[in-house]
């Protein structure tokens, strides 16, 4: 199973790099906030929202003859490959300020 924010899982779904022409995925169970979605997509997938990957095939031709992996297994190569990462932070509502002023100075960006 994986576990990701909303705003991750959009990013891989929509990178246009790791899905090649012809590329698709079946039999996933995807959770929105402990919800099972089967349309994955901005309105319906918040960038702060928890989702859970689970099961799922992802194929490169039509007919599903050339397998390219499971789909967790899919998602984390394309996830090892990214030069940034994606935190869930839990802060105090009096530290927020600064905690968000201590991301950017370290050159994070907040969703």
């Amino acid at each position: 199973m994986i576990k990701t924010t909303g705003a991750e899982f959009l990013r891989f779904y929509n990178d246009e790099t790791i899905w090649p022409e012809g590329a698709w995925h079946d039999d996933e169970t995807i959770l929105v906030n402990g919800q099972e979605v089967d349309h994955y997509a901005e309105d319906t997938i918040a960038p702060d929202a928890q989702i859970s990957v689970e099961y799922g095939v992802v194929f490169k031709d039509e007919r599903g003859e050339v397998e390219l992996g499971s789909f967790e297994s899919y998602f984390k190569k394309w996830r090892k490959a990214q030069s940034a990462v994606f935190l869930t932070v839990e802060a105090p509502k009096e530290k927020l300020d600064a905690v968000k002023a201590a991301i950017r100075a370290a050159g994070g960006r907040i969703a």
